[in-house]
């Protein structure tokens, strides 16, 4: 790992210092109805739960088939199967991540098996834990697979129960495998009602954390330029933050904490993703000082390692668009988890993530994207049509020439910008080759 700024590492320092080794949210306030809970309680009763939100989704018929499926599954893989038809808005508990949501309820239930949610655009998600199946838990949305066809927009739930029961009888039919479970996200989600009030979290994933502690407990007479940080380069940091563009949101009437970029280029020169990767980089770093008691600052620690790492990486050398695009996404999470005090920022908007966070999800289909599919996107995406979406298109250099970034191999078409789940900064700094 490359050295960081000595102010930096200081800072860095004292708040791993205050990073508390364990964590307990509050608990769900008495007026939120807290959901994690009653899917729980149901789930216990039986396998199948169909929220009232979404009762039109399956008849009375057709979850009597489903359920029968899922029974008869469950006793051939060995483990329960758990299956949630729900609602899952942004505002929600898990953010409107459905991962999120399915290791909250496994936290939960406390129940090792496999889950699968449909959520109400008709879109499959599956997680698993210690299941003994040859399944590919890190891919299993509905989406992945090869033959899948989208719900109609119209009709989300339309052949609903074929497509389960599809589902987990294919989980039953993959081959044994010894005990498997998908991957840990960065951090749980917030209580429902507390998403704006968070406790202090820890990584599920140690990895992340253990990097930290290498590259700086060490530190420890940086601390007197932490101290000069703090002191000093508070004043400056805000100056700087404001006059460069940190009330953006906010003046565009959304969330101050959700900042959108809907002039960046849809074809960016090298240039300017140089100018702007460093621009975001010195914005991040000019709030961390500033952070010590802000329940965002791990993930906005984590944030700024990934993106100062790999924007060292490409210093000097031609090239990489999508990873000069990759070190702006990650500096502007990791200061919208300061702004916002939250361990899970929203995913940029997946036509061009130098947009800035997106704001909904809505099913588009995109050029050379395969099938529509239910994308993250900005404000001003999620209102233009389809022609004007297909010229809003981030577009960088591939193998075979200009190509949309999502056509072009390697980290961030695989992670899909952390649009699947809470799980980009890990994935990047496993793309770096850090542990």
């Amino acid at each position: 790992m490359r050295p960081l700024m000595p102010g930096v590492l200081g800072v860095t320092a004292a708040a791993l210092a205050l990073w508390p080794a364990s964590a307990s949210a509050a608990p769900d306030p008495r007026y939120s109805g807290p959901r994690l809970d009653r899917v729980a309680a149901a789930l216990a009763k039986d396998p199948l739960y169909v929220d009232p939100d979404v009762e039109a989704a399956l008849g009375a018929a057709d979850r009597a088939r489903v359920d029968a499926a899922i029974r008869a599954a469950a006793q051939r893989v060995a483990v329960p199967i758990l299956v949630v038809a729900a609602p899952n808005p942004t505002a929600s508990e898990s953010q409107g991540k459905d991962d999120a949501f399915l290791s909250a309820l496994h936290g939960v239930t406390r129940r090792d098996g496999l889950y699968l949610m449909v959520d109400d655009g008709g879109y499959m998600l599956g997680q698993g834990w210690n299941v003994p199946r040859e399944i590919d838990l890190d891919v299993v949305a509905q989406d992945d697979a090869p033959d899948y066809e989208p719900p109609d927009i119209h009709h989300p739930f339309g052949g609903l129960a074929d497509r389960l029961i599809n589902r987990v009888n294919a989980w039953a039919a993959a081959p044994a495998a010894p005990p498997t479970s998908s991957p840990a996200l960065l951090s749980p989600p917030a209580p429902f009602g507390q998403e704006d009030d968070r406790s202090p979290l820890v990584p599920d994933e140690p990895s992340v954390k253990s990097h930290f502690l290498r590259g700086f407990l060490l530190v420890g007479p940086a601390s007197a330029v932490a101290l000069y940080w703090a002191g000093i380069g508070t004043a400056a940091a805000g100056r700087r933050w404001f006059r460069r563009g940190g009330t953006r949101g906010a003046l565009a009437g959304l969330p101050a904490h959700v900042e959108e970029h809907p002039r960046a280029p849809a074809k960016p020169s090298d240039r300017w993703l140089r100018r702007t990767a460093s621009a975001e980089l010195d914005r991040l770093r000019d709030r961390l000082p500033d952070a010590s008691v802000n329940n965002g600052r791990a993930f906005a620690l984590a944030a700024y390692d990934a993106a100062q790492i790999l924007y060292d990486d490409v210093q000097g050398q031609p090239g990489h668009p999508l990873d000069l695009a990759g070190v702006i996404v990650l500096a502007r999470q990791g200061r919208h988890a300061l702004a916002g005090l939250t361990t899970a920022p929203p995913p940029p908007c997946f036509v061009n993530p130098l947009h800035g966070d997106a704001t909904r999800r809505k099913t588009v289909a995109l050029p050379d994207g395969g099938k529509p599919r239910r994308r993250p996107l900005c404000t001003a995406c999620e209102r233009a049509s389809a022609a004007d979406l297909a010229e809003r298109v981030l577009r960088v250099q591939g193998p075979d020439g200009l190509a949309p970034h999502y056509a072009v191999p390697g980290v961030w078409r695989d992670a899909a910008w952390g649009s699947r789940g809470n799980d980009l900064v890990k994935r990047v700094m496993e793309y770096l080759g850090v542990e």
